[in-house]
């Protein structure tokens, strides 16, 4: 009996968040340079015939995209989520902690050196940012003194070890076509996500947040320290393997699709605490669906508030910074009260 009320209220943020997905997933299909009204994609609803390029661009581009860049706000977010309860560090992101440096390394060798297609990207994604999350916590513990801090400042040195590979890899690529590729990759976009791209890194996505789904009360346990984890039964090292694969997992396989969508993986599982508390394992879910819900709405506004489509990440980057700046304040005014 205890349990209900916090049981319905999450119920209840649950169902708001699923419909303000839904909304704006609704308010992305019909808005665009091409205008779909809301009568033609219930049309397409009920199978009813439509024009063929208005068919087209409902089946075939807005549903697509807009369901990739759900699923990869979802995977970003909770991968931000994880690394900062897995380190203690409010600061620890895929951003800074070197994964997205690591895996853009990957995808831009993978543009340079190979075919570019999104299978052999994601896997050299995958293999840059799971080594710079080895050599990061490798560096963390080789510092000494304070393992959580230091694990950010290795992650901070690594990416700028990252960012000046990008700029080798840059330096050798051909000005008229692969060097112009690199730069729009690295700025983070949506325009190119189709159904292919979509049936690669779904199902990756959706089998680590079903792992770290299942796993969310172990984990639960282990941000409170590896002493109470092994004294409550947890094997620590596992979990925490597990949980780390996964979300570079999560991280590759959404950067290999759009390129680099940044401060996602650090403001939204702020975002989520602020609003719904600080419970891990029942916050695990909502956040996800938030990062959803603010990456859907920045490539929106991405390719609408112009005539020409934005990179994602101008938007995201800008937002985040306000959402910081506003947390510090906050937490300021906290302290001195």
């Amino acid at each position: 009996m205890y349990d209900f009320p916090r049981r319905r209220n999450r119920s209840r943020n649950l169902l708001l968040l699923l419909l303000l997905l839904s909304a704006v997933f609704f308010c992305s299909c019909v808005t665009g340079q091409y205008e779909l009204t809301a009568e033609k994609i219930l049309f397409v609803l009920r199978g009813m015939p439509l024009a063929p390029m208005d068919s087209v661009i409902f089946r075939e581009v807005r549903v697509p995209r807009n369901l990739t860049a759900c699923i990869c706000g979802a995977a970003l977010a909770s991968a931000g989520f994880l690394y900062q309860e897995l380190f203690r560090n409010p600061l620890a992101s895929p951003d800074l902690l070197g994964v997205s440096g690591g895996a853009s390394v990957g995808a831009v060798c993978a543009i340079l050196f190979g075919t570019g297609g999104i299978a052999e990207k994601q896997f050299f994604s995958f293999t840059g940012g799971l080594t710079v999350v080895f050599l990061s916590v490798l560096l963390s513990s080789a510092i000494g003194g304070n393992r959580y801090f230091n694990l950010v400042i290795s992650g901070v040195i690594l990416s700028a070890l990252a960012n000046s590979a990008i700029m080798a890899l840059k330096y050798l690529a051909d000005p008229t076509s692969e060097l112009a590729a690199i730069d729009y990759w690295l700025m983070g976009s949506y325009s190119l996500a189709g159904w292919n791209d979509l049936r690669i890194c779904a199902p990756v996505i959706l089998i680590c947040l079903t792992i770290l789904f299942l796993l969310r009360y172990r984990i639960k346990v282990l941000t409170l320290g590896p002493e109470e984890a092994h004294t409550l039964g947890i094997p620590v090292r596992s979990t925490k393997r597990i949980c780390i694969l996964c979300s570079t997992l999560l991280v590759t396989a959404s950067i290999c699709v759009s390129g680099i969508v940044s401060w996602i993986g650090l403001i939204v599982p702020h975002l989520a605490r602020t609003v719904f508390g600080s419970d891990f394992e029942h916050n695990l879910a909502e956040t996800a669906l938030l990062g959803a819900i603010l990456t859907l709405a920045a490539d929106t506004c991405a390719r609408n508030l112009t005539s020409s489509e934005l990179p994602i990440s101008i938007l995201t980057t800008a937002f985040g910074a306000v959402c910081l700046t506003v947390f510090l304040i906050s937490v300021r005014r906290t302290a001195n009260n």
